[in-house]
């Protein structure tokens, strides 16, 4: 082989690890924040509670929920807890339009995250993992 064939060679392998290399990089670091962290939308912004100030927490285990009826002041602050493998998406009832009480309406939580929101509405309110709409429970806001 020839010197020019080795040097046309060692170029096309230097372009082809640069582009593989490219093309798994995240497109941004807003893309890899969202993959790394999961807060639903109710509480992305900077007035919403933050999980360690929790009245009341709910813990997802992949099979249901910890505490599948409970209740909170209105005004407290829930904090749900994706303690399994499993995606959760949590919502309020009914199954799937989510139309009961909107505050529960968290979405997804990956597996070990969580989300917070406080809820003020009044009242007894179900709630499910959309997912799997057998796993439920209920929320009082007194």
């Amino acid at each position: 082989m020839t010197k020019g064939v080795k040097i046309l060679i060692a170029a096309i392998l230097v372009v082809v690890v640069a582009g593989a290399a490219i093309l798994l990089m995240p497109k941004n670091q807003s893309d890899q924040q969202k993959a790394s962290t999961n807060e639903s939308s109710s509480s992305e912004d900077a007035s919403s509670p933050t999980p360690s100030e929790a009245d009341v927490t709910i813990t997802y285990n992949g099979t249901g929920f910890s505490l599948s009826a409970t209740s909170v002041k209105s005004g407290g602050t829930v904090k749900v807890v994706n303690d399994s493998t499993k995606n959760l998406e949590f919502d309020s009832d009914p199954h799937p339009a989510h139309t009961n009480n909107s505050e529960l309406n968290a979405g997804a939580i990956l597996p070990g995250k969580s989300a917070a929101f406080t809820l003020e509405k009044k009242g007894k309110w179900g709630f499910h993992n959309h997912l799997n709409a057998s796993q439920h429970g209920e929320l009082t806001v007194e």
